[in-house]
């Protein structure tokens, strides 16, 4: 510990989030299972959406096949067996009933057939003006109703067309038993010439089973194909993400041993500074202190073997340990001392925390203190470290001049670049982070970062 008053910094400002938490920002290894199941479901969820999209295609192309078979056949029957079995009389309001009933049983005959079939449900023959001069529902017959433009333009031009019967129209209430049909209209000629409308009325259950087959293939050919996909996909998957693992393994070892190679090259330089030029100049010290003459020079090289202590610290600082922490923090407030800065610095004897965790606390102390020393004008700075649930929680801090909090949280940060330093600790391991300060109210920084923090390299 270092001093003994407890500052208060920062105790009036409301505390501002620089950083929030969120663990998906957290720095360490791939997940690879999580990647195969995202990959597998989006194939998944992209042949539902193409059977849908298939099966929405083929409802239409049903109805369009329905419709044109329905033209068709509609078109055959009035040419082929109405027509030629049509007379005069049955579309002539002179003859008497005795010709119309035998006209209409001509009819009959002719169409018996295909009604006994089943591939009409009903058949209607229309006068221009909208009589219904024959049908095998003898009610109709002798009934008028309005023709639409379509029957009419079907007239004029000697035409084919089918659509799907509106039967709410009173013209179809006999019909309305039979479930949702299909109507197609064909002009038909008597002997003399004059143009009759000829209509049959087709069960529209047969588009149904059969835009539910198309339907049932085009799913089963969507489905099937990304069956195949993922059988020639998940392997290769696997392999390259294999691969993948085996390379960033790879590189972790290989930074690994860099950073080894670093801490070793900074372990010699400190040696060789401790055994070399620190004991020359200490020794030097001494000898000059002891003559008045040279007492002056003593206090200066004093002082630089000072200054060569605090360099070496910094080079080779303490790495931190569940329990060595307290010693790496302390490290990390030398150079703050150094500068004249008080600290006191608070931690647990234990910090049961990743080695990942514990070095983000004294990287982020590090830079937290020293911006104390560069920007803030203190006198005191306090380091608080505790373990609190699933998070490391940090607190820094000082009796400093304070400052305006939006040059670190707005949009357009203008912060030095310790405080980027603060917030990258904060955003690659997950945690959060956030500042109270102001004018002349000191700056208190808090970090929370996972215990279980992975590799921040």
């Amino acid at each position: 510990m270092h001093g003994q008053r407890s500052s208060d910094s920062g105790t009036t400002a409301q505390p501002v989030v620089v950083v929030a938490a969120d663990p998906r920002r957290r720095t360490g290894r791939t997940p690879w299972g999580r990647v195969l199941v995202g990959v597998v479901l989006a194939a998944v969820v992209g042949g539902a959406a193409v059977a849908t999209a298939g099966a929405l295609v083929s409802q239409r192309i049903a109805e369009s096949f329905a419709v044109r078979d329905a033209t068709t056949d509609t078109a055959a029957l009035a040419r082929v067996v109405v027509e030629p079995a049509l007379l005069d009389v049955i579309a002539d309001p002179a003859a008497t009933d005795a010709d119309h009933a035998a006209a209409r049983t001509r009819l009959d005959d002719a169409v018996a057939g295909e009604l006994r079939t089943g591939s009409a449900v009903r058949m209607k023959l229309w006068a221009a003006d909208g009589t219904v001069l024959w049908s095998d529902e003898r009610r109709l017959v002798g009934e008028r109703f309005p023709l639409s433009a379509e029957d009419l333009e079907a007239l004029a031009s000697d035409r084919s067309d089918a659509e799907v019967s509106d039967l709410d129209e009173p013209e179809n209430r006999y019909e309305r038993g039979h479930g949702p049909l299909l109507e197609a209209y064909q002009a038909v000629h008597t002997p003399s010439g004059e143009a009759l409308l000829f209509e049959a009325y087709q069960p529209y259950d047969d588009v149904l089973a059969r835009a539910a087959d198309l339907r049932g293939s085009f799913a089963a050919l969507a489905f099937g194909v990304v069956a195949v996909v993922l059988a020639l996909l998940v392997p290769l998957l696997l392999w390259l993400l294999v691969r993948i693992r085996s390379g960033q393994r790879l590189r972790e070892r290989l930074l690994g041993r860099a950073l080894d190679a670093e801490a070793a090259e900074r372990r010699r330089m400190a040696a060789e500074l401790h055994d070399g030029p620190v004991q020359d100049v200490a020794g030097l010290a001494l000898s000059l202190g002891a003559d008045p003459a040279t007492r002056d020079a003593a206090v200066v090289l004093r002082s630089a073997v000072s200054s060569l202590r605090t360099s070496m610290s910094t080079i080779r600082p303490a790495a931190p340990t569940p329990d060595g922490l307290g010693p790496a923090l302390e490290d990390a407030c030398v150079r703050a001392r150094a500068a004249g800065l008080t600290t006191v610095v608070r931690s647990p004897d234990v910090v049961d925390a990743s080695p990942a965790a514990l070095l983000a606390v004294v990287r982020f102390v590090r830079e937290a203190v020293w911006n104390a020393v560069k920007h803030a004008g203190a006198n005191r700075v306090e380091v608080t470290v505790d373990r609190s649930g699933a998070v490391v929680r940090v607190v820094v801090a000082d009796d400093g001049t304070g400052f305006d909090p939006a040059v670190v949280v707005g949009s357009i940060r203008a912060g030095h670049l310790g405080t980027t330093l603060l917030r990258e600790v904060a955003e690659d391991t997950g945690g959060s982070l956030s500042l109270r300060t102001g004018s002349g109210t000191g700056t208190t920084w808090e970090l929370e970062v996972p215990a279980d923090t992975e590799d921040l390299r």
